[in-house]
């Protein structure tokens, strides 16, 4: 993993200085992003601080200098695991929760690059714990979808909050 040093440390500053400014907008806008009145501005916060999370975390191991590609892996799985669950919940709640005419599409849309970024980490990350194949090079383009997921979601979260402060 050692050819990975900088890209990982890239991704890893990236997530914590994002994951940074979204609690700053989260703590400055919490009246509008935590109250019940806007459970679809805390499913955005919540989904773009996740996907921060899991580059971050998934970046840091893949940083540990003693950790084989199958203990990357596994490690990986493990923490990955029930952040995978919670896609999954995220997902359902967008198809099933009420939602203004039209939102509904773009809630699943915003759901889908998670989806696909955690499907690819968690496919990736079990080949690579199975001794299968070294899937680093998936490994890594899932951190880059996740980030880039977070990134956007974060951004449409910012354009709600603009827009409920300007009001109808």
């Amino acid at each position: 993993m050692q050819v990975w040093f900088e890209f990982y440390s890239v991704m890893a500053g990236a997530a914590a200085t994002l994951m940074g400014l979204l609690f700053v907008a989260v703590s400055i806008n919490a009246a509008a992003i935590l109250s019940e009145r806007h459970r679809n501005s805390k499913r955005i916060a919540e989904q773009a601080f996740q996907n921060y999370l899991a580059v971050l975390m998934v970046s840091l191991l893949a940083l540990f200098p003693t950790l084989k590609t199958s203990e990357l892996g596994a490690c990986t799985l493990a923490v990955t695991a029930v952040w995978g669950a919670w896609v999954l919940v995220r997902l359902y709640l967008a198809l099933t929760g009420p939602y203004e005419p039209g939102m509904r599409r773009h809630a699943l849309r915003r759901q889908f690059s998670s989806f696909l970024g955690f499907g690819i980490l968690i496919y990736a990350a079990s080949r690579m714990a199975s001794g299968v194949d070294d899937s680093r090079n998936m490994f890594a383009a899932a951190t880059i979808v996740l980030l880039f997921s977070a990134t956007t979601v974060s951004w449409q979260l910012l354009l709600k909050i603009a827009a409920a402060e300007m009001g109808p």
